[in-house]
């Protein structure tokens, strides 16, 4: 066997492939050799090894130096050198490589060995390990050699971590010994996949040259395209799948402040590489009109609500204000399509949100009925004129339209959003003036004969007194808005700070009058906060009552507030309508009363914990699935295939069946026919529920795995708060 990977299958005797690999391998290797440097300079600036043993650490960053200037021969003068030789250039610079990385691990040893788990030992053992994660889906392709050169960064110092008799240094050694196989294992499997990969691609290269010589028709070039960015979109689903998994997974257990900065930073990395392969493969769809809506009931206000919510996350990493009021004539039960209103919403905040950049954000909606039993949503945002302004629609509805930001491409998302709101029968408008930036999104429901109530006001709200203490911001007069849609009395006073005296004033009468205190301070601003922290100091705070609507940061700011007045109460923008309504009343009375929503059995005293079946082919996707179930506590059995499921079913009582459904929809829906083939004969007054977990986002998915008896399903990457409403919503409480 030889040491290193070589040319065996026919794709890989091909130098035009093989040389867009090995590209990417001496790019992506160019920067390594670069960070790889600067995290040594690092260490050994602030680190005492410099101290401790300063003739090691110059003689470690010598032979880095020259080790790096031996890599960077091949790196650098790549297209010379691959040209007259490919097997010789990647088998030097295999060796290379390979040295280097054990020279890296040296170092790596020498810290621990000279200053133990110190802190610059930390930094560089996690700096190996994500260095070492970020290059194994360039290095899969040659496996044997990502095995050597992991295992050379990482396998002395987990070694003698390992022995080392300390707690931490079993930890470390146990976790990177373990992360050195596992990564090796799945490189095997991802270099198989690799490979096989390009060898499909190649053919279907070959089969798109075909088609279009023989029918010289554009269409067969564009479906091809499609089937490609399809196919690709559901490989780095699936792969993202357990690299997001693991990281949430890691997020949960105990780290320092720094590890947990470097999780952060790697989910929300592989979030937008996520976000990025949805929006290309439903901008194909768009592209072609190729929509399909599932019609379906669904809860209008909860879906509008929780999009709003999860946009403001990323609206608010940008320190930018994003709020929105929902008008309380919304029909809550209509029907449509719920996940393309959901996604709509949120490529529509996107987008305003890049080109904004900076000030507020400020969303309304509303709906207005057409006929007895249809009407049409409106949605419309508003920024304060502060970011940038749109250009012509002709230019900014486009694929790949860019505006003179700092932000990515906004065009794409825009352009998702205007043609689901076309397949929804609307439109999408933009205005631009000196005031700002306007979005308009009109799309058509049809509302369900028998609704729900959202809200109602509770009646010990009716003529209540408010004092709201605010210093600017459009959600302000929204704000006012909904507090007298409870019947509520509102006093606004504009905070500034020429105008203490009045505001003092104001709220010395507020308290002689137990009126209810309202806080709005701007975001990036803590005067507000600190002018009532400072008023409260020097008056009497027991007959207080005081709430605080604080944008992002704020809750931090809002400690010496809460020192002075332990009643005081912090809510965090945006807020919805019912949370606020909740709020005030649990503030102002105690409690929300409540009705019960289900009938929960008494068969038992405690709730008997819930058993799954995982049905999972693939080994490598087995691990994070099944731990993210268990820590949501529940017990799961995993079966490698259906027909050891089926072995399983009538030796254990399952509450429910969880199948890993693959990209090949037929496939899948195989799978489930012969789950309730098998439960129709054997336990036919017993149904149970089957959920799909998929890397695909085809459409025809759903229905055909609907028709073949699934029950529901989650696209990965799974979310365990998504995994665990799934789950409750179908199970109940567990």
């Amino acid at each position: 066997m030889p040491i290193f990977d070589r040319p065996e299958l026919k794709v890989q005797k091909d130098r035009r492939v093989c040389r867009v690999t090995d590209t990417r391998i001496a790019k992506y290797s160019r920067r390594g050799m670069l960070f790889s440097v600067c995290a040594f300079l690092l260490a050994a600036a602030v680190g005492d090894m410099r101290m401790e043993a300063p003739q090691m650490l110059l003689i470690l960053g010598i032979g880095l130096t020259v080790l790096t200037l031996a890599r960077g021969y091949y790196v650098f003068r790549f297209s010379r050198l691959y040209a007259t030789g490919p097997n010789r250039w990647r088998r030097r610079y295999f060796l290379a490589s390979t040295i280097g990385a054990a020279w890296w691990g040296l170092i790596l040893l020498c810290h621990e060995w000279i200053v133990g788990f110190a802190p610059e030992t930390q930094f560089l053992w996690l700096y190996t390990v994500i260095f070492c994660s970020s290059v194994t889906s360039v290095f899969a392709a040659y496996h044997r050699f990502l095995t050597w050169f992991i295992g050379a960064s990482l396998l002395p110092a987990a070694l003698k971590a390992f022995v080392s008799g300390e707690v931490i240094g079993t930890i470390y050694g146990a976790l990177t010994i373990a992360f050195v196989w596992l990564t090796a294992h799945q490189a095997r499997r991802d270099s198989e996949n690799y490979w096989d990969r390009l060898a499909a691609m190649q053919e279907l290269q070959q089969r798109a040259s075909s088609l279009a010589a023989a029918r010289k028709h554009s269409e067969a070039a564009v479906e091809l395209t499609n089937e490609f960015v399809a196919n690709i979109g559901q490989e780095f689903r699936s792969q993202l799948s357990d690299s997001l998994g693991a990281l949430a997974l890691l997020e949960a257990e105990p780290l320092n402040d720094r590890q947990r900065e470097w999780v952060q930073l790697a989910k929300a990395a592989g979030s937008q590489q996520l976000k990025l392969v949805d929006n290309v493969g439903l901008f194909t769809r768009v592209a072609r009109k190729d929509i399909r809506l599932r019609q379906g009931q669904f809860n209008l206000v909860k879906t509008i609500e929780k999009s709003f919510k999860f946009a403001a996350r990323a609206a608010h990493r940008q320190r930018l204000e994003f709020n929105f009021q929902i008008d309380d004539n919304l029909p809550v039960m209509v029907t449509g399509d719920n996940r393309k209103t959901a996604q709509l919403i949120r490529n529509l905040v996107d987008s305003a949100t890049a080109i904004a950049q900076v000030g507020e954000l400020w969303g309304q909606v509303s709906f207005t009925p057409i006929t007895s039993a249809e009407g049409q949503l409106t949605i419309s945002l508003n920024d304060d004129g502060r970011g940038e302004i749109l250009p012509d629609e002709s230019e900014l509805f486009g694929a790949f339209s860019r505006l003179d930001t700092t932000q990515v491409t906004t065009g794409l998302g825009l352009s998702i959003a205007k043609g689901l709101a076309e397949a929804m029968g609307g439109y999408l408008q933009l205005n631009s003036s000196g005031e700002g930036n306007r979005y308009l999104v009109v799309i058509k429901f049809t509302m369900e004969p028998n609704q729900r109530v959202y809200l109602t006001p509770d009646r010990r709200l009716q003529d209540f007194e408010v004092l709201l203490l605010h210093q600017k911001g459009l959600f302000v007069a929204g704000l006012v808005q909904q507090l007298r849609s409870f019947g509520m009395e509102v006093d606004t006073v504009k905070w500034k700070p020429e105008f203490s005296h009045e505001v003092e004033q104001g709220l010395q009468t507020a308290r002689e009058r137990g009126q209810l205190v309202l806080l709005a301070p701007a975001m990036d601003d803590r005067r507000l906060l600190d002018h009532v922290a400072g008023y409260l100091q020097r008056s009497e705070s027991e007959n207080w009552q005081l709430i605080c609507l604080g944008g992002f940061g704020h809750k931090a700011e809002f400690t010496p507030i809460l020192q002075e007045l332990p009643s005081a109460q912090y809510l965090q923008r945006p807020v919805t309508r019912k949370e606020l309504h909740d709020t005030l009343i649990t503030k102002l009375f105690g409690g929300v009363k409540k009705t019960s929503r289900r009938v929960v059995s008494s068969a038992g005293d405690q709730p008997r914990q819930r058993t799954l079946l995982l049905i999972e082919e693939s080994r490598q996707h087995q691990g994070v699935t099944e731990e993210m179930l268990q820590a949501l506590g529940y017990r799961v059995d995993v079966a490698s295939s259906v027909v050891d499921a089926i072995e399983r079913l009538p030796e254990t009582d399952y509450d429910l069946l969880l199948v890993d459904c693959q990209q090949n929809t037929a496939h899948s829906a195989r799978i489930i026919e012969s789950l309730r083939h098998w439960e129709s004969e054997n336990t036919p007054d017993d149904r149970l529920p089957i959920v799909a977990l998929t890397s695909t986002t085809e459409e025809q998915f759903e229905g055909r795995c609907l028709a073949a008896g699934m029950d529901d399903f989650l696209t990965k990457p799974l979310n365990k708060d998504a995994l665990g409403e799934t789950l409750e919503r179908w199970l109940g409480d567990s």
